[in-house]
């Protein structure tokens, strides 16, 4: 018999007891029992009455010795947020929670990197002796893909992650279709040899439109949605409208890249698509909305998830129903192009390596009145616009 306490159970000799000899003292319900014992050993005994108070602990625990503080908060939380669901919606038990934690870690150890993964669903592409042209389009697609994310986890890629990628890509509606094509069959194999629980690309929605066409937002409509942003992520939005950053670059921002002093936003190498350093000037509207709530340092954006709920309800306030590919950065393209007519200078600030793309997408969109507007949407001192609608 091992001596000291085990499993929240302890033997000791009962000193100056009238009646026994020993004792075990054991965890029961919450509080802590003692029995008293004429023997140790044998039946009937200190030894035999402990070893079923053990068993007893391990197979249903023990609120005083098994259940932490933390651990208690916790499933406090739990039935907390159960009995907040509707009466029509079944409500899960604790088991099922730690069923479902237990599958996604088994998911996580079987899962890979991006690299890993793509390596691995090109070379049983190859196998597959499929069409070239089609096995060398798919490579170069997920290639694109993998030099983004390669080294994220495969079972961390998130609906909003990929579609936020997708939306970052500037081609036409078509192709992009495509490469969400490709995403699709690679987290398809990946869901196929247990890397991932389930394929989030398909919750992503094809782009539709036109083939090369660009949609831009209108002034009215980007005034409101700047008017009905909420505060944590109006500077997100107040960026990408009048600094044409993408979304992903915007995630990785820091606010002590925003530098008010020199009037620019510095974005990083390591941040930037295109793997170079540039600076983007802040002219007077976004530094005017970027003033509302600026911080020293921290990221300007929050979560994907968050920042993808907020942009939903402002565009929901603002009366936006139709939500252009790429909005943002393709408004701050076009209104930019026609009112400053230097498309060398917009292609250094949105990180481009030539005008090919600005001629090809942006040109005549806009009218140069119209453009020179679209720079004189301010803020008011109460967090509301001027007036625009008297210069359309």
């Amino acid at each position: 018999m091992t001596k000291g306490k085990k499993d929240g159970v302890t033997i000791k000799a009962w000193i100056g007891h009238p009646s026994y000899r020993w004792r075990v003292t054991y965890p029961d319900g919450g509080r802590r029992k003692t029995k008293g014992f004429l023997k140790r050993s044998g039946a009937g005994g200190a030894e035999e009455f402990s070893e079923l108070a053990r068993h007893r602990v391990k197979s249903q625990g023990s609120e005083d010795e098994q259940i932490s503080k933390s651990e208690r908060l916790a499933v406090m939380a739990f039935r907390e947020l159960v009995e907040s669901f509707p009466a029509s919606l079944a409500k899960p038990s604790l088991g099922d929670v730690v069923d479902d934690f237990r599958k996604r870690a088994d998911i996580r150890r079987k899962s890979m990197t991006i690299r890993e993964l793509v390596d691995k669903y090109l070379i049983a592409l190859t196998r597959r002796m499929l069409d070239k042209k089609y096995t060398h389009t798919t490579s170069a697609r997920l290639e694109r893909f993998a030099g983004d994310h390669g080294e994220w986890m495969a079972c961390d890629v998130s609906t909003e992650v990929a579609g936020d990628w997708l939306h970052d890509i500037e081609l036409s509606a078509t192709t992009v279709n495509h490469f969400r094509a490709a995403l699709v069959q690679l987290f398809s194999f990946a869901v196929k040899i247990k890397a991932v629980e389930e394929n989030p690309i398909l919750a992503i929605d094809k782009i539709k439109g036109i083939p090369g066409e660009v949609g831009i937002l209108t002034l009215t409509q980007a005034a409101d949605l700047l008017t009905h942003a909420s505060p944590d992520i109006l500077p997100s939005i107040a960026i990408g409208l009048f600094a044409g950053m993408r979304r992903s670059e915007i995630s990785r921002l820091d606010w002590s890249e925003v530098n008010f002093e020199e009037g620019h936003i510095e974005v990083k190498a390591k941040n930037s698509k295109s793997a170079a350093r540039r600076l983007i000037p802040m002219r007077s509207a976004l530094r005017a909305w970027l003033s509302i709530n600026c911080q020293r340092k921290g990221p300007v954006m929050p979560s994907a998830m968050i920042y993808r709920t907020r942009l939903d309800d402002a565009r929901a306030a603002a009366g936006i129903t139709v939500w252009p590919h790429n909005a943002l950065r393709h408004s701050f393209a076009s209104y930019n192009l026609a009112a400053f007519e230097n498309a060398n200078a917009l292609a250094g600030e949105m990180g481009h390596g030539s005008t090919k793309m600005i001629f090809e997408h942006y040109r005549a969109l806009v009218t140069s009145k119209t453009g020179k507007s679209y720079w004189n949407i301010m803020p008011e001192i109460e967090g509301k616009i001027e007036s625009i609608r008297t210069a359309l």
